[in-house]
């Protein structure tokens, strides 16, 4: 059974997350893990042990998770999508975001994070924003499918994928291609072409051979601006149900501003984002 790890604070983007998430969970059979990270309490002045000791009783997790688990928001969400029946597990943690994902990928073998992005505004104070989102998505050690403000959930139909044309995708891209088949979706793979790539050529080329008459069609174009390409391809595909890449420590998505385009599109899109580690294949969405 698929496990889905889906951090939250509540705010309006984390709960229509939220939503997609549970959607998500029910079609995959999966179980669901949803996380709440608080800080801790700050203490200061002289405080006697007993009282310390008061502290943390009221901080109880256990006594946390169930506040969160009958959460009238969270009640109300699972009935009007009729979904109560769909497994979730809550967790409240006190401490840091970001390891505390990652302590809970590694005790709950997650395969995958589903988070909340509110790209558009860089003021938003609340935990889960599109930055928290871009760092999960840089550190953590499984895919993670970032889900816009915007969006809602929809089955999977039209899939961009965006590529080196590289051999080391080639796993990832079957794993989409099988996915693609027995969700009845389409894959559309886009490519922007660099000067002097003679191995991108080698692979265009037997990839056109191996997934013949299967649902994937490729695309390449020729551009100075990769990221600029890539999103008007995404906009003139619309509707699009999800795009997918892979992130690796170095690729061409960091030609741009010296920053990830991966980051950048996952900031801007309006439909989910998933992305794939090089360096964990193993972990697939289907």
């Amino acid at each position: 059974m698929k496990k889905i790890l889906f951090p939250t604070d509540y705010s309006e983007t984390a709960n229509n997350a939220f939503k997609y998430a549970l959607q998500l969970a029910d079609s995959k059979n999966a179980e669901l893990y949803v996380l709440h990270v608080y800080d801790p309490p700050i203490i200061s002045g002289p405080i006697s042990p007993s009282l310390v000791d008061n502290v943390i009783k009221r901080n109880d997790f256990e006594k946390l998770e169930q506040l969160h688990a009958n959460s009238p928001i969270l009640k109300t969400l699972r009935s009007e999508l009729n979904l109560d029946h769909v497994e979730v597990f809550f967790k409240v943690k006190e401490g840091l975001l970001i390891p505390e994902i990652q302590n809970a990928i590694d005790q709950h073998d997650i395969d995958f994070v589903v988070m909340g992005t509110d790209g558009n505004n860089a003021s938003f104070h609340k935990k889960i924003l599109g930055t928290n989102t871009i760092n999960t998505i840089s550190k953590v050690k499984v895919p993670v499918l970032s889900v816009p403000k915007e969006a809602t959930y929809k089955p999977l139909e039209k899939i961009i994928f965006t590529s080196l044309f590289s051999e080391e995708e080639e796993e990832t891209l079957d794993q989409l291609v099988e996915a693609a088949e027995k969700l009845g979706a389409t894959i559309k793979c886009v490519h922007v072409k660099q000067k002097n790539c003679e191995s991108c050529i080698k692979v265009y080329e037997r990839w056109k051979e191996r997934y013949k008459g299967r649902p994937v069609s490729f695309h390449v174009f020729t551009s100075d601006n990769i990221e600029k390409a890539i999103m008007e391809f995404i906009h003139s595909e619309q509707p699009v149900s999800m795009v997918a890449t892979i992130q690796r420590p170095k690729s061409f998505f960091e030609s741009i501003l010296q920053k990830s385009t991966t980051q950048h599109l996952a900031k801007h899109l309006k439909v989910p984002f998933f992305v794939y580690k090089a360096e964990n294949n193993n972990k697939k969405f289907e």
